[in-house]
């Protein structure tokens, strides 16, 4: 049986598809976490997210991922980014599976995750305060910066973001997670469980009036996924 990586984006269902898969290949699994590294530790003592912490916390989830995958770990979850050289290199025998999601909906859904878990006396207090704010951005193009390498040219990332989802084996749309299901029990033969983690209270529809601002915040995120979703290989 192929090996499996299952790149989490923020808020797209993946904490229960990953349980499961992780379930399915309990003798060699792995979740690539920052949770127990000192930059996980430094956030907990100070909640404000700078470039240079972000860029750390992946960094080290880059080079546990790379770990993971030398030592042969059959099944690997988590909030990694893609990296077309280990896919090249050390991942070749591995399905390479991810699940995204209207990205206006996953916006507002990150940003009160955000606010539920993780309090900031520094963040806006409301979604439309939040939409002027530094953040907003980041936020907003979490596909771009999951799956478009580290260039500051926003097409040419887009660019990279397709080339990468275009090569997954996987794409999943968490508005049909039945099908996406489905499509993963065809790559992971043997059973594989419905799990529920994480389950967020009902969604409140977006206020009318924030629509077209957040669409613009997201525009790199909608065309990617508009992309994704047109992929023979979407779920």
């Amino acid at each position: 049986m192929q090996g499996i990586l299952y790149f989490h984006v923020p808020k797209c269902g993946g904490s229960s598809f990953g349980a499961a898969l992780r379930l399915r290949f309990f003798y060699s699994q792995a979740s690539v976490s920052p949770r127990d590294t000192p930059q996980a530790h430094c956030k907990k003592a100070n909640p404000t997210n700078t470039s240079a912490q972000i860029s750390a916390r992946y960094e080290t989830r880059h080079l546990r991922l790379t770990h993971l995958l030398t030592q042969g770990t059959r099944c690997i979850t988590g909030h990694m980014r893609y990296c077309p050289d280990l896919h090249d290199r050390l991942a070749t025998a591995y399905a390479h599976v991810t699940l995204l999601r209207d990205p206006v909906t996953r916006f507002v859904s990150h940003y009160r995750y955000l606010q539920r878990h993780h309090p900031d006396p520094n963040r806006a207090k409301t979604l439309d305060a939040f939409l002027d704010s530094p953040d907003a951005e980041r936020i907003g193009s979490q596909f771009l910066f999951y799956f478009g390498g580290a260039t500051s040219d926003q097409d040419q990332a887009i660019t990279r973001a397709n080339l990468a989802l275009s090569q997954f084996d996987l794409v999943g749309d968490l508005g049909n997670p039945a099908g996406f299901l489905t499509s993963l029990r065809q790559l992971v033969p043997g059973p594989l469980l419905h799990l529920h983690r994480n389950r967020a209270p009902p969604v409140h529809p977006i206020p009318e009036a924030l629509q077209a601002r957040i669409e613009q915040i997201c525009a790199a995120d909608i065309a990617i996924y508009r992309a994704a979703m047109a992929l023979p290989q979407a779920a």
